[in-house]
């Protein structure tokens, strides 16, 4: 926003990345890959016509090690890309942009595309959301022309880079689209300050009558705990089967493989192989309770406040 504009307004908001939320952005971008490349694995499954469940992992051979190479270096690729759509869309409603490499508080690494000036809440979404959607749609069209799992890591890793992305634009849904967006007013610290229209800022500076849209607060209350409540299940998973293979057989069963609750089942062969099985409709069921009660706590505890 111009100095003007900052003048004569106080912001409405104003999005910190904090170190607390540079701790919970690598959390659930770390835990979000694995979600992502388990989704991904499902729908090239569904394209090749197969079963993806049991998933076996046994010694690599000297093919995959080849594969996993390519996927890396497709995973390169894709962060280049993923900051060349940023700078995009920038420069369709900005200035050119600039880019470069960081490390929030120590903890969080990322690549960015930057521009600064003051843009519209949809022109903000666009230019955050870009990335992911549209790396993709072109994943999904590739898997569609040669469906192999050599896309699976690079989409993964898309879609988990743009945990922050992700984060930014569903607190921006919180607000009508008639809102402004700019650089925070105080330098030093990463984020974005949120203001409404200059016809609803009272002449003294202080809020007007816009405020966040109650639908939108809900519904992205609701995912965040769900995301939360998923992060929490895949967390306990890892660490269960990490604490098998150490002190036991390596074999961990959450649920009844047979039954209608069914969370996840990790085995090993008699030649060392692993068999991976989720039950998805669970995993997804509990995650949505989460969320649910999240947002019941939430709305409690503001209620006390």
């Amino acid at each position: 926003m111009s100095r003007t504009a900052s003048a004569r307004s106080r912001p409405l908001a104003e999005f910190r990345l904090t170190r607390r939320v540079a701790l919970q952005w690598l959390g659930t971008a770390v835990v979000g890959f694995f979600v992502f490349a388990y989704c991904f694995a499902r729908l090239l499954a569904a394209i090749r016509g197969e079963a993806l469940e049991p998933i076996v992992i046994r010694a690599t051979p000297p093919t995959v090690h080849f594969w996993l190479v390519v996927s890396l270096g497709l995973v390169a690729l894709v962060v280049v890309l993923h900051e060349a759509l940023h700078g995009l869309v920038m420069t369709r409603y900005g200035d050119s942009p600039g880019f470069g490499l960081g490390v929030s508080y120590f903890v969080l690494p990322y690549a960015y595309a930057e521009t600064r000036g003051e843009f519209t809440r949809n022109q903000l979404l666009a230019m955050l959301l870009a990335p992911f959607v549209a790396i993709t749609i072109l994943g999904v069209a590739a898997m569609l022309v040669y469906p192999s799992s050599v896309w699976l890591i690079p989409l993964a890793t898309n879609a988990a880079g743009s945990i922050g992305d992700l984060w930014m634009a569903a607190t921006l849904l919180q607000y009508p689209a008639t809102v402004r967006v700019t650089e925070l007013p105080t330098g030093g610290v990463q984020g974005f300050a949120i203001y409404g229209p200059e016809a609803d800022q009272h002449a003294d500076g202080q809020r007007g009558p816009l405020e966040r849209r109650p639908p939108a607060i809900f519904l992205t209350t609701v995912l965040a705990g769900a995301a939360g409540t998923l992060a929490v299940l895949v967390g306990l998973g890892i660490v269960a089967v990490l604490a098998s293979l150490a002190f036991g057989s390596g074999d961990v069963v959450i649920g009844h493989p047979d039954g209608r609750w069914f969370l996840f089942r990790h085995e090993l062969g008699v030649r060392g192989d692993a068999h991976l099985e989720i039950g998805a409709a669970s995993v997804l069921a509990v995650a949505a309770v989460g969320g649910i009660a999240w947002t019941l706590a939430a709305a409690v505890r503001g209620g006390l406040e």
